[in-house]
């Protein structure tokens, strides 16, 4: 290896704010180019499609022999595969700090969990959405009674005291949920989850994250 390359590398190591690419799938994937020649493809739409870890994929691979139907069999793969897929659903809720009587479900993706929370509101409820969310997030609360669209905020705090004043004034003052994101998928912005969370629930609403 170079020496500045070497010297690049010990740099990355030693900081902190540096991360070193994850271990995904197609990460050395090379691609051809319009001028000629090969590189070493970049993936710019992780929003949209995410590569699997290459981990995920080993343990996958390794299931699959083992794979059964999951609560429908009483054979031996299929009461296995329902052991892990069960484990699987107390390991995620650990890592998420759940409390023992929180149910955890799993879909098939964020737009059909919020499509499926969408449909499940009791009559009356406000949903608070920034104009900023993916679509995703903005199309499931149009089934609902009343939708309130805020404002693109200019800084964190715009957005928690955007959030404040409009569940403050709602009226009536009835069931309400607040739908954020956790990163913009447009601009990679870090949205004040803890802070949007406490106002909500400071008024008595309820929050949904886009994760």
């Amino acid at each position: 290896m170079p020496a500045a390359a070497t010297a690049t590398a010990a740099t990355v190591a030693a900081e902190p704010s540096v991360r070193a690419p994850l271990p995904v799938l197609g990460r050395d994937v090379a691609v051809p180019l319009v001028t000629g020649g090969e590189v070493t493809y970049a993936a710019l739409d992780y929003a949209a499609s995410a590569p699997a870890l290459q981990r995920v994929w080993d343990d996958v691979a390794a299931y699959a022999p083992y794979y059964g139907s999951v609560h429908r069999g009483a054979g031996y793969l299929s009461q296995l595969s329902t052991d892990l897929f069960e484990n699987a659903r107390r390991t995620v809720a650990g890592f998420l700090d759940c409390r023992a009587d929180d149910q955890l479900v799993f879909t098939r993706s964020t737009t059909d969990s919020l499509n499926l929370l969408a449909a499940a509101l009791p009559d009356g409820c406000e949903v608070f959405v920034f104009e900023t969310e993916h679509h995703a997030a903005l199309l499931p609360w149009q089934r609902a009674g009343r939708v309130t669209v805020l404002d693109a905020p200019d800084s964190p705090a715009q957005a928690v005291e955007a959030l404040e004043r409009a569940l403050a004034v709602r009226d009536p003052h009835g069931p309400a949920l607040v739908c954020v994101t956790g990163a913009s998928n447009v601009t990679g912005e870090l949205w004040p989850v803890r802070e949007l969370a406490a106002a909500a629930h400071a008024h008595g609403a309820r929050i949904v994250l886009d994760a």
